[in-house]
This record gives structure tokens, sequence and C-alpha cells, in this order.
């Protein structure tokens, strides 16, 4: 072979090496880069993802301190909350609003917050951030978990009755607000409440024998009432006040929002406690 073939042929083979080299380069570049564009944009303050299409789940509470707790009832509030902090899924968000008569979602939006999960989830599913994972991890685990509780306690501490209780109407704004075209799964409303009714238009304290089936007939019912699509759990936490705990122990009363909640507002689940005290 002469030395121009033998330089021709070297030429050749250093081309193919470096096209193979080019071709792993590229597939190394394009796997990073879907990849990367797969991961969750999240927000760097909550930690919840940019896209709301994004099939996550949603827990929301509704607190209603319109009247004030006892001893028993605060020690019981502030370890449901503890709990349910705990339980909250990865990616998931936690919502919490306390009932506000003026039915102002602003105004009654306490904290809103989402579990990145461990330094791991962190690392393999969320675009980076300026936070480190670590961070994220104790922001969450420390810092936003101290804030729900700082909330919690100031909500219970402030003890501000209110004139009217609004139970429907928060609930209705709640599950339009959060759930309205929402598909995420393992979604949850958890209510801690005496569930009294207390309107202009419907009050309880007045009609304390009010039946479901009376009620779905009424013109104010189809204006409360909403479509949870089979797709939210409701669970109430059911406060006794005293001078209403007949009312409340009545089985007509649980009955009532079990209906209310199962046929008149599609809810996929529902459960309901007595809280003592």
């Amino acid at each position: 072979m002469s030395f121009r073939d033998r330089k021709r042929s070297g030429d050749i083979k250093g081309f193919a090496i470096i096209a193979v080299v080019l071709a792993i380069s590229i597939a190394i570049a394009s796997y990073f880069f879907i990849n990367e564009s797969k991961k969750v944009k999240i927000d760097k303050d909550t930690f919840c993802p940019k896209d709301q299409n994004l099939n996550f789940g949603k827990t929301v509470a509704l607190l209603d301190l319109t009247d004030p707790l006892n001893k028993a009832q605060k020690e019981f509030f502030i370890k449901e909350i503890e709990q349910l902090k705990k339980e909250i899924p990865k990616h998931h968000r936690l919502t919490i609003y306390t009932l506000d008569q003026e039915l102002d979602l602003g105004k009654s939006r306490m904290i809103t917050m989402c579990n990145p999960g461990s330094i791991q989830d962190i690392e393999s599913t969320y675009e980076k951030i300026s936070i480190n994972p670590n961070e994220i991890r104790k922001m969450w685990s420390e810092g936003f978990s101290e804030q729900i509780s700082n909330v919690v306690n100031n909500i219970i501490a402030e003890e501000n009755p209110q004139n009217t209780s609004p139970v429907m109407e928060m609930f209705q704004l709640i599950a339009l607000n959060e759930f309205k075209n929402f598909k995420g799964n393992s979604n949850n409303i958890i209510i801690l409440s005496d569930m009294i009714q207390n309107t202009e238009t419907l009050s309880m304290y007045q009609n304390n024998t009010l039946s479901f089936l009376d009620f779905r007939n009424t013109e104010f019912f189809s204006k409360v009432r909403t479509n949870l699509d089979n797709n939210v759990d409701v669970t109430l936490f059911i406060i006794k006040r005293d001078g209403s705990r007949k009312m409340q122990e009545n089985k007509n009363f649980s009955e009532f929002w079990a209906q209310y909640f199962y046929n008149g507002n599609k809810a996929k689940n529902f459960k309901l406690k007595f809280v003592d005290g």
C-alpha cells in the first residue's frame, strides 16, 4: 500500500472515530436535555409545580374557628394538623384556609406548600433551582413545618368569634377554587368545624332537624351545591359545642352531612369523626 493510500485510510479512520465520538456526545447531551426537560419546574418559595396541569394531588384543610375551642379540642386540633403534615405525599400540595364570614379566599388562605419528597426525589424529579436539595428538604421538614404550626397556633390564640358561620358557602368556594377541572390523584378536603350552618338564609340553630331530602329541593341548595366529580375525599372533624351537643349527636345531623357531601356534592369518599371535649 502506497503512502498516499495509507494516509487516506488513516484519514478515513480518524473521521470515523471523530464521527463516533460526536455521535456519542450528541446522544449523551440529548439524554440529559430530554431528562432535564422532563423535570418539574417548581416555585422556589412553595416548592409547588408551576404547571397547574400536573397531576399531583391536593389536600385542603378548612378550619372553622368562628367559636373558641376548649383545651381538649385545642390539643386534638394541633395533633391532627401535625398528623396531616406527616401524611402529605411527596409533590402534593397542602393548603390551609380558615372559615371567613366575608367569604374572602385571599384573606382566609393561611398557607400553601408542597412536600418536595426526599433529597433523592428532589435531585431526580425537580428542575434545578438556586437552592440545593438539602436546603429544600430542610425548609420543608423544619421551616415550613414550623410555619404551619405557627399559623395554626396563631389562629387558635386569636379566637375571634364571628356572627355567622357560612360552612356550605365556604366549602363551595374552596371546592371550585381548588378542584374545578383538577384531575390530580389523592385529593382531600378536611374540615374541622362544629358544622352548624348559621346564616340568614339557613340557620341550624333555628332548624336543627333539617332533612337532606327536604333541603335538596330548596333554591338555597341549588345555589351552594358543587360537583367534586367523585375525585375528592371529604373528612369532617366535628367540634362539639356546649348548648348544641344534643343536636350534633343526633343521628339526623350526621346523616344530613353525609348525604350533603355524597349525594349533594359528589364526594369520592366521606368520613366523619367527632372531636371530644
